[in-house]
């Protein structure tokens, strides 16, 4: 287990045999840690080749803002494929879905969930999507 910390935020996660960062947030969620947190954490997972990751909100308290795409700026291009799912508490649910709408707009995949066998789902689909995408264009660019 690694954690990454930002003020009054943290994030412990494990990367799987099968490729995949499965992170738990906690503490207080604000502007300021949570982008800082984030590119850590994907930092991470492009490091370890990881394909994709699964994190969980319910132990953290969301003092976020209305966002809007641009705050994706962060997001490195070679981050915005590799899909994340997070599993939220209900209260949290509105929040995370305006992130993940925003985020949607610049490219970068992300979902929010109310269990976490629903976001293991989706990643697995999106893993799954991506992997066949990959295999097509890999397979027209050898055609003469």
């Amino acid at each position: 287990m690694m954690t990454l910390q930002r003020g009054t935020a943290s994030a412990t996660f494990e990367i799987g045999n099968d490729g995949i960062v499965r992170a738990r947030w906690s503490g207080l969620i604000l502007p300021g840690n949570a982008g800082a947190i984030s590119a850590l954490l994907l930092r991470a997972t492009a490091d370890a080749n990881a394909r994709g990751v699964i994190g969980s909100l319910a132990h953290a308290v969301l003092a976020l803002p209305p966002l809007t795409s641009d705050h994706y700026g962060y997001v490195q291009p070679e981050f915005r494929a590799v899909p994340v799912a997070m599993a939220v508490a209900p209260e949290q649910a509105w929040i995370y879905k305006d992130v993940a709408t925003e985020a949607a707009l610049s490219g970068t995949m992300r979902r929010a969930f109310l269990s976490r066998d629903a976001a293991e789902q989706w990643l697995q689909q999106q893993m799954r999507a991506l992997s066949a995408n990959q295999l097509w264009w890999s397979t027209r660019r050898s055609l003469p």
